[in-house]
């Protein structure tokens, strides 16, 4: 236990004999003893606020001081005492008083700029680790949420495109295309359109042909296809039932469906596959695609209807249009009304 003699020996080796801090060793030993707690710069800090809040006058701390040391000499406690700190009696006020100073402390400490860079590191990790934790869900979800939007979004587009290019098609039920007719100066499209369909429909006449026209441009030499709207569906379906007579003729003069671009592009690599011999025929009715499918021993497979490239056997497709036309497939289109 500390003495007034041992006290005033450690502070002239410590190289301070101020008799407050003094007394203030000898009350932080009585403290340290009565309450099982050990010596610190933090204990002795709340302390020393201890006795500066408790005590109004200096010339007192003496006789603080040697009240203090009778009692704890009358009741000594063991150092090694193993009852635990929150078994030991604490006087409310007392508590409270050493608490609020122990809070003042430490918001002190915390305003040092050395103490906010130390701690600054840690919680900085246990920061970012708790917000990892609380965000990778949502990235997860976020991520989910965008590759489910771009599914939708890919769908609307290939059903809002399917949508458009039908009725697109839909307004060209009464058009045919015919090729190989030479062009002339001054020509009369109509009368050149009326003498190939004659072949077909011997009685057809002007009035059967609402409007006729030449498109596209003129390729190695060959003429300008002519569209001719018909004022029929069924002046037209009789045209392409018999169009064989004018597409078997040795004049190169051709009768097909007006397609759309996207249906006559799909058409011309069926054509080509055809040609290959990778299916044994191709063929359009009311602006629809379909091909003879080809076994391997060449004889004639089933019908298939084909919407897009990825359909027809031969095609190389790109994984866009891959992946366009399985997205699709998926779509639950409603059913085709059908044309009387």
């Amino acid at each position: 236990m500390y003495t007034p003699a041992r006290v005033k020996e450690d502070r002239k080796r410590k190289g301070s004999t101020s008799p407050f801090q003094i007394q203030t060793d000898l009350l932080l030993d009585t403290a340290a003893r009565s309450y099982n707690l050990k010596k610190s710069k933090l204990h002795q800090s709340t302390i020393t606020s201890f006795m500066m809040e408790n005590t109004d006058r200096k010339d007192s701390y003496e006789d603080y001081l040697e009240t203090t040391m009778s009692e704890a000499e009358s009741s000594p406690v063991s150092p090694a005492d193993p009852t635990p700190l929150s078994s030991t009696p604490v006087p409310d006020e007392a508590f409270t008083t050493t608490l609020n100073a122990v809070t003042m402390e430490l918001s002190k400490a915390f305003r040092k700029p050395e103490v906010q860079n130390a701690i600054r590191p840690m919680i900085t990790l246990i920061l970012r680790e708790q917000i990892d934790k609380f965000i990778a869900p949502l990235r997860k979800e976020i991520h989910d949420l965008k590759y489910e939007l771009s599914s939708v979004t890919l769908q609307l587009n290939g059903m809002l495109n399917e949508r458009c290019d039908d009725l697109e098609q839909y307004g060209r039920r009464n058009c045919i295309r015919i090729s190989g007719i030479a062009e002339s100066p001054n020509e009369t499209v109509e009368s050149k359109a009326i003498d190939v369909l004659k072949q077909i429909i011997p009685d057809i006449a002007p009035t059967d042909i609402q409007n006729s026209h030449r498109v596209g441009k003129s390729i190695l030499g060959n003429p300008k296809k002519i569209i001719v709207r018909l004022s029929s569906y069924k002046t037209k379906v009789s045209i392409m039932r018999g169009k064989k007579i004018v597409n078997s003729a040795e004049d190169n003069i051709y009768i097909n469906e007006d397609l759309t671009r996207y249906r006559a592009h799909i058409f011309k690599h069926t054509r080509k596959s055809f040609k290959s011999n990778l299916i044994n025929g191709c063929w359009t009715r009311d602006g629809k695609i379909f091909i003879r499918e080809r076994k391997p021993d060449g004889s004639d497979g089933p019908i298939t209807r084909i919407t897009s490239k990825v359909q027809i056997p031969g095609y190389k497709p790109s994984p866009e249009e891959l992946l366009n036309f399985n997205l699709s497939q998926n779509i639950q289109s409603e059913p085709e009304a059908t044309t009387v």
